[in-house]
């Protein structure tokens, strides 16, 4: 049978091989002076010494590349510290695995065991329904919920609408307010499970839980330790 359980109200590093832009354009400048420098040991060398060259003009470019030197190490400076406070996000996050973590996220796994979530109701309410749809947006069970604003948790055994047991797998949960001429979200679903693995995509560290649900590390909301078997 579906359960609902209210309960009390809560207040709400891989190394990049990549090139930094500051230790490319350090490169560049190093080639440049080098080429420079050259030159103008060169030039001196060669000059006439009844028509001495005008030195200004180099002064003035060795100057240049003084400032530049400084910008490029300026920047390289500030490419450690981002990599730095980005390592230190990598390693909070890893620091997830093996946790149970709960985010605002409306998947719910059913596997051999209940499907457990909670929910957050917006407004008091005595007349909203918890539907839950499967992967393909098909309405495969629903019951009653009731209460005032807060949280609840709330199981689903997989009994579908026929009576029949969904197949274990991933479903989206909602909680729908009947009442008035529109239907509409009555409150929040806070799922999650234990975290199998973490993963950095473009930018973003997806946490990946039972039966294959993902959500972002951004999302989290509550972590704990596993529950003793």
């Amino acid at each position: 049978m579906s359960t609902i359980t209210p309960i009390a109200q809560t207040p709400t590093s891989v190394a990049d091989e990549t090139p930094s832009r500051a230790s490319v354009a350090r490169s560049a400048l190093t080639d440049n002076l080098d080429t420079f420098l050259t030159l103008l040991t060169k030039q001196l060398q060669n000059q006439d010494p009844l028509q001495p060259m005008d030195t200004n003009q180099f002064v003035d470019q060795l100057t240049q590349f003084s400032e530049l030197e400084q910008g490029v190490e300026q920047s390289a400076t500030l490419e450690k510290i981002a990599a730095s406070l980005d390592s230190d996000d990598r390693q909070t996050d890893l620091n997830l695995l093996g946790t149970v973590v709960e985010a605002e996220n409306e998947q719910i796994a059913l596997g051999d065991t209940p499907a457990r979530f909670a929910f957050e109701i917006n407004a008091p309410t005595d007349d909203a329904e918890m539907r839950i749809f499967d992967t393909a947006g098909n309405l495969v069970a629903k019951f009653d919920v009731e209460g005032d604003v807060g949280r609840y948790e709330a199981g689903w055994d997989g009994r579908t609408l026929d009576g029949g047991q969904a197949a274990p797998g991933l479903y989206r949960a909602q909680v729908v307010a009947k009442g008035g001429e529109q239907e509409r979200l009555a409150g929040r679903i806070l799922s999650g499970g234990l975290v199998e693995e973490v993963r950095f995509e473009n930018g973003e560290t997806r946490l990946i839980l039972q039966q294959g649900m993902q959500i972002s590390a951004d999302d989290v909301r509550r972590v704990g330790l596993p529950r003793a078997a």
